[in-house]
């Protein structure tokens, strides 16, 4: 039976903190080699062509963050897997991580066990999330998904519209809709959600999840 051997990638600008991590992670005999990176530039700007079976890399990083890693990471259809370790636990940041393409996150204060863990599932194929931040996650789903029950296929149409900035009118044009019909449906979604104001709505959005700050500045 081959023994598992991995190689490691830890991308992280505090240079002190990849270095203990390493040393940290070469006591576990599963663990071959681990290289280390100030940032992802310098990972990918990197002459070596050999891909690392796993990458750990924080999320939020000077130049380049880890969101834009994943992206080029994507690119380039290796079978590399990465593992988000970051300060960083809001909800909406981990699902947009997850979403493009990492197949770990954890908290930072995690325990060097629950890593170990997290770095073998990734490997064998399986997402992992830190035990700590799972409770957040499901919970912000199924306040999502109860949110979005109450509004009719139409509502969450026209809700869709709201989020990328389209007027009534605009909106009315794109479903081929009246004005007067898509106005009866926005004031219907405000009504659902206690709310006043356009400003009001996408606030309560990002707050429970329907919308990302991506979302509004693409740019």
């Amino acid at each position: 039976m081959q023994t598992l051997k991995l190689n490691l990638v830890l991308i992280d600008d505090h240079v002190l903190f990849t270095q203990s991590l390493s040393h940290l992670l070469l006591q576990f005999d599963f663990i071959d080699e681990i290289k280390t990176y100030a940032n992802p530039e310098k990972y990918l700007s990197r002459d070596n062509d050999k891909e690392p079976d796993i990458i750990i890399s924080e999320i939020i990083m000077p130049d380049m963050s880890g969101i834009e890693l994943l992206l080029e990471l994507e690119k380039k259809a290796g079978n590399t897997k990465v593992i988000i370790l970051s300060s960083v636990i809001e909800i909406q940041t981990i699902r947009h991580a997850m979403r493009n393409g990492a197949s770990g996150y954890l908290p930072k204060d995690t325990s060097i066990e629950e890593l170990k863990e997290a770095i073998l599932t990734v490997y064998y194929g399986d997402p992992y999330v830190g035990e700590s931040l799972r409770k957040k996650l499901i919970r912000n789903t199924l306040i999502e998904d109860q949110i979005l029950y109450k509004l009719s296929p139409r509502e969450k149409e026209v809700l869709n519209f709201v989020f990328t900035g389209k007027t009534i009118k605009e909106t009315a044009f794109a479903m081929h809709l009246s004005p007067n019909t898509v106005q009866t449906y926005y004031k219907s979604i405000l009504k659902k959600f206690n709310l006043n104001r356009t400003a009001d709505l996408i606030v309560f959005a990002i707050r429970n999840g329907l919308i990302s700050q991506k979302k509004l500045n693409p740019s």
